[in-house]
């Protein structure tokens, strides 16, 4: 093999291995951490369940969970960046770093009291005893405490009590509390089981759910609360629970990245919760509560790029992303490729001489041919050129065959064949002339005596 197909070889090997090794680099699997807990709790379980969908799936995003105890603990080891991903709470301090990849749950706040209690109002809860659900968190409270006094009502005035869902009944049969507050969405096992115990230890199961008639108006005072209703039916349909849809309040989880995270990578986790969310649900109903995060420019979050890519169809393909580069590094190839062949070609370097093949031969039998006076010759020569035509069309199957040497030889060959023949009837005609000029034979004559 020469130097130059050797050379040409080593560069493609080359290329295909930069090739393999570009494309292993790209499609590698990216572990990104994500903050949820409290352990074993239903988000923590769907969270679970969505790893465990990705490494299925073979996705280029892998997840690793870290627990933690509260909304509020995740938002901060998301801001100490301990963590790529969290699901935080808009009232629970927000960090400034977070960028929202998707809603993943509305929390309405619910209040709920027997029809005898006389609440029919949030103004009625002044002097009240009330159970608010969940216990050693503490930002229900104060979340219940702000929209008292977005009401008119002194948080000092209602006396609250945090509970658990399973304890509601025997606190509310006990008459430690008056009324309950829920915050969660409604479909909810916690909720469910909170508002479901409190009917059973009331009178008839008649129980009020309370609207908050100016739901819109207090939203709009306070950012991190959101109107929201409440859907007919949602606690029950025989009798129906609530009635009617009403109004509330309410705050949203969501789930959300650090600013810092690689926007392909924020992309492609989003693609894959969205897409998976269907075959997630049929295991964990809590995933028929993710929503599209509001994607309007002025929205009151802000979206993180990759996800807003995917989110509103500009999600770019390898090629997209990487044009620029791509089209540079053509650029440097197909000039380097041009300078080194250059350079090769000045100092003669990777050059040889092309084979001739036969036709030296076949030039020297030429030569030959007109030298020779000797019939026998002419034959050697005329079976070595027969010999040598074959020879040619058996390299013709060859794919380093090269047709415009061929055609070359055989215009040789018919050179010589021609040559062949004059030369034979050149010496033909020289024997004749031969005979003619021999003197004629002496005739003997014989004298007789007599």
């Amino acid at each position: 093999m020469s130097r130059t197909r050797l050379a040409a070889l080593s560069i493609l090997c080359a290329l295909i291995g930069c090739a393999a090794l570009v494309t292993f680099w790209y499609n590698r699997p990216t572990t990104v951490t994500i903050a949820v807990g409290p352990s074993g709790s239903e988000a923590a379980r769907l969270i679970d369940g969505f790893r465990l969908a990705l490494q299925r799936e073979r996705s280029s995003v892998r997840l690793r969970l870290v627990s933690s105890d509260s909304p509020s603990d995740s938002a901060a080891r998301l801001e100490r960046e301990d963590v790529d991903f969290a699901i935080v709470r808009a009232d629970i301090s927000m960090p400034p770093s977070a960028m929202v990849v998707a809603v993943w749950q509305r929390n309405p706040v619910i209040l709920s009291a027997p029809a005898t209690a006389g609440i029919e109002r949030w103004t009625d809860l002044g002097g009240k005893t009330i159970g608010v659900m969940g216990r050693g968190v503490g930002y229900n409270i104060r979340l219940i405490q702000t929209i008292l006094r977005e009401h008119g009502v002194q948080p000092s005035t209602v006396r609250m009590v945090e509970v658990l869902p399973w304890e509601t009944a025997d606190i509310f049969r006990k008459k430690q509390i008056e009324a309950l507050v829920t915050v969660g969405p409604p479909s909810s096992k916690p909720v469910a089981d909170a508002l479901s115990g409190l009917v059973r230890e009331t009178p008839d199961g008649k129980v009020i759910l309370v609207p908050v008639r100016e739901a819109e108006a207090v939203a709009d005072r306070v950012a991190y609360l959101e109107s929201m209703d409440v859907i007919a039916g949602s606690f029950g349909s025989n009798p129906p629970r609530p009635a009617e849809n009403f109004p509330t309040l309410g705050v949203v989880h969501y789930l959300v990245a650090r600013r810092g995270v690689d926007d392909a990578v924020a992309s492609e986790f989003t693609q894959q919760l969205f897409t998976l969310r269907p075959a997630l649900a049929a295991q964990h109903p809590a995933a028929n509560r993710l929503e599209v995060p509001d994607t309007e420019k002025g929205s009151s979050v802000q979206v993180h790029p990759g996800a807003l890519a995917y989110l509103t169809g500009e999600q770019k393909t390898f090629v997209e992303k990487y044009s620029d580069y791509l089209y540079l590094a053509i650029f440097g190839l197909s000039l380097g490729g041009s300078a080194v062949a250059a350079v090769l070609g000045y100092f003669g370097l990777g050059r040889r001489d092309k084979d001739p093949g036969h036709l030296p031969e076949v030039l020297m039998m030429l030569r030959q041919v007109r030298a020779t006076d000797d019939n026998d010759v002419l034959d050697e020569i005329a079976h070595r050129a027969d010999d040598i035509f074959v020879e040619s069309i058996e390299a013709s199957k060859r794919p380093d065959f090269d047709s415009s040497q061929f055609a070359t030889l055989t215009l040789a060959l018919d050179r010589l064949n021609a040559s062949i023949a004059d030369r034979r009837r050149t010496i033909a005609m020289m024997e004749d002339v031969e005979e003619e000029e021999q003197p004629p034979a002496p005739v003997a004559v014989t004298i007789a005596r007599g």
